[in-house]
């Protein structure tokens, strides 16, 4: 995390002064506000802005740049609507949570537990995913996930409490694979995202919407060392102040163990994700460089 302890304790005092303002709104009218909100960041932010209109541009080249130019407000608009939507429904408990979902894809999950190998969760920074780590908890139990810390200390705080709600553990980056392995041993549910980029000295180049993009070969290693079944899973904002959270099948694993099963099976983990994005591209983060440090085709 960088130091900037003047620049932290104003941003989490902002933070605080929006949270409290967005929890005495009702649920609905606050993810409304986020919307706007998320507009009006798409006006402001011309550096984001145009990293969002580039890669819609990679991923998607025939469109014409009006298309690009509306999908990219679109997609400020839904993150916006998601972040303050995540501060508003911090008030919900687990009857509620449940009562405003729709769900789907159970039968995956428990076919996946029936290997008694513990099951490895592939979601993707795609619609409202921390709610799909909530509503998987409230209704079967907690996942042990890794995320990302935030640079500011004081919000990472408030970060850890969100991700740890209906009893979900979160896992440290460092010394986290062994922490993995103890849990799959005992039938744990572990999350990991899929479609960050991370650095070339941690990663394999794997096809994104036709490009090679760096990803992580974690999850295929986990997989096919212990066996462990990955099944997606998928969460999103729907009408009303509700949410839908969907459970696919569990991905084929390929033969073999060597790296080119590890190759294999990551490149099919990540085309269930392109598939997903293609549906509903305004709601995948488009916010960070995908494609950076990767070669061009």
């Amino acid at each position: 995390m960088r130091r900037r302890p003047v620049r932290h304790r104003v941003e989490i005092a902002l933070f605080l002064a929006a949270r409290g303002l967005l929890r005495a709104l009702p649920h609905g009218v606050a993810r409304r506000v986020g919307s706007a909100l998320g507009g009006a960041a798409h006006a402001a932010d011309r550096r984001h802005r145009e990293l969002v209109r580039r890669n819609l541009g990679r991923a998607f080249p025939e469109w014409s740049a009006e298309v690009r130019a509306t999908a990219a407000h679109a997609c400020f608009r839904h993150f916006g609507a998601v972040f303050c939507d995540t501060v508003s429904a911090l008030r919900l408990d687990a009857g509620e949570l449940c009562r405003r979902t729709h769900s789907d894809g159970w039968e995956h999950l428990r076919a996946a537990e029936a290997g008694d190998r513990g099951v490895l969760f592939m979601s993707a920074h795609l619609g409202h995913w921390e709610i799909a780590s909530w509503v998987v908890a409230a209704f079967h139990g907690p996942i042990h996930a890794m995320g990302r810390p935030a640079d500011n200390p004081h919000f990472d705080r408030w970060l850890e409490r969100m991700r740890t709600r209906f009893g979900n553990v979160p896992l440290d980056k460092h010394g986290s694979v062994r922490a993995i392995l103890r849990g799959l041993q005992g039938g744990a549910r572990i999350g990991l995202l899929i479609d960050q980029r991370v650095r070339p000295r941690d990663g394999i180049l794997v096809p994104f919407f036709g490009r090679p993009a760096w990803t992580s070969p974690l999850l295929a290693r986990l997989a096919l060392r212990t066996g462990a079944p990955i099944v997606p899973v998928l969460g999103d904002l729907a009408p009303g102040g509700g949410y839908r959270v969907s459970l696919l099948a569990p991905i084929e694993q390929p033969e073999g163990h060597g790296e080119a099963a590890v190759a294999e099976l990551t490149r099919r983990c990540l085309a269930v994700v392109e598939e997903r994005v293609r549906a509903t591209p305004e709601r995948w983060f488009w916010l960070h460089d995908r494609w950076k440090g990767a070669p061009e085709t």
